[in-house]
């Protein structure tokens, strides 16, 4: 199994490090906690080597060091055992669905794999220590060794073990706390109902929240003010402004401050909190799919009338056929 799994990382390892332009950051930009937190998620990056703990996305149960993306196989939710031993359970959609999702580490040799949750395990139980760099050692309650790089590499992707205590940098980890969304999901539902609509009557005084319920019927002599009675963000109507504005609320910043991609590639690392810009249509992702094939979506006016939908699945290959550019959220959309 473990043959296998460093087969893969080798057979990827060329592919990957040609795309990570495409895709992939130094940082998430997130201040590193001074604490963990019961229940919160985090990016965890290596010191040594500035990489990220990640899931690897060939589906071996393998976890790994990887250039930032902050997609969901990098993102880790911290779950208290007691004290300050954690369980920390990793948000890819696949391992999600897979049952596969908990950080542990192997009975027989340093593996550190994705497992089953167990309450009673001690190979996925964490004591997470505090050092006085603003970093923490991450020990097995297995056997006592720590969560390190193998060899101490600072490739992207390298393997991650465990390994005997010795204090280097290649065994302290940042976590980086994900933020939740300044507004969530629900309460944005709550504003922009499903099947309402993103306008107002032309000519008159409107907002960014108004909505009716009435169809447009002036889509054809349109412009980019909202005067025509399309609502507007950012000089963009229809599907570009509410995306964008929808992005600012979750965010607090704007969708074209963040990193952009113009190659189909980077849905590879779709996330949640994406923007992606796509057969003349614009989106925000909502959920990745368990196999990674499709995403939904929050959108207006798609196909046509300035109407309002949330949750609809739009499959990866169709995106990717007629891609324009994708927004990277700052960090992945939690809830």
């Amino acid at each position: 199994m473990h043959l296998t799994k460093r087969m893969l990382s080798l057979l990827l390892a060329l592919s990957f490090a040609l795309l990570l332009p495409l895709y992939c950051f130094a940082a998430s930009n997130l201040s590193p906690a001074t604490t963990i937190t019961d229940g919160a998620y985090y990016y965890i990056r290596n010191k040594n080597s500035g990489h990220y703990l990640d899931a690897e996305n060939s589906l071996n149960f393998n976890v790994i060091q990887y250039a930032y993306h902050g997609a969901l196989n990098q993102t880790w939710k911290a779950v208290r055992i007691s004290g300050n031993t954690y369980r920390l359970e990793n948000r890819s959609p696949y391992y999600q669905n897979q049952g596969r999702k908990c950080l542990s580490v192997s009975e027989v040799n340093d593996e550190v794999d994705l497992f089953y949750y167990s309450s009673t395990l001690t190979t996925q139980r964490w004591m997470i220590t505090a050092n006085s760099d603003s970093t923490f050692t991450v020990k097995s309650g297995w056997d006592n060794k720590v969560l390190q790089t193998q060899n101490a590499s600072s490739a992207s992707p390298a393997n991650v073990i465990k390994a005997t205590a010795n204090g280097s940098n290649s065994q302290k980890w940042y976590f980086e706390k994900i933020p939740s969304p300044q507004t969530s999901i629900s309460a944005m539902k709550s504003v922009f109902p499903h099947e309402k609509y993103w306008n107002h009557s032309p000519g008159s005084s409107w907002g960014y929240t108004t909505i009716t319920s009435t169809a447009c019927s002036h889509h054809g002599s349109c412009n980019s003010n909202g005067s025509c009675g399309c609502n507007s963000y950012q000089n963009s109507i229809q599907c570009m402004g509410f995306a964008k504005y929808i992005g600012k609320r979750f965010f607090g910043s704007d969708v074209t401050s963040w990193a952009k991609s113009t190659n189909s590639s980077s849905m590879y690392f779709v996330k949640p909190g994406d923007y992606i810009r796509f057969g003349g249509h614009s989106v925000i992702v909502l959920t990745v799919s368990a196999n990674s094939d499709s995403i939904t979506v929050a959108e207006c006016n798609y196909k046509g009338k300035c109407i309002i939908r949330w949750g609809r699945s739009v499959s990866i290959s169709e995106i990717k056929s007629d891609f324009s550019h994708m927004h990277k959220s700052p960090y992945v959309l939690i809830g």
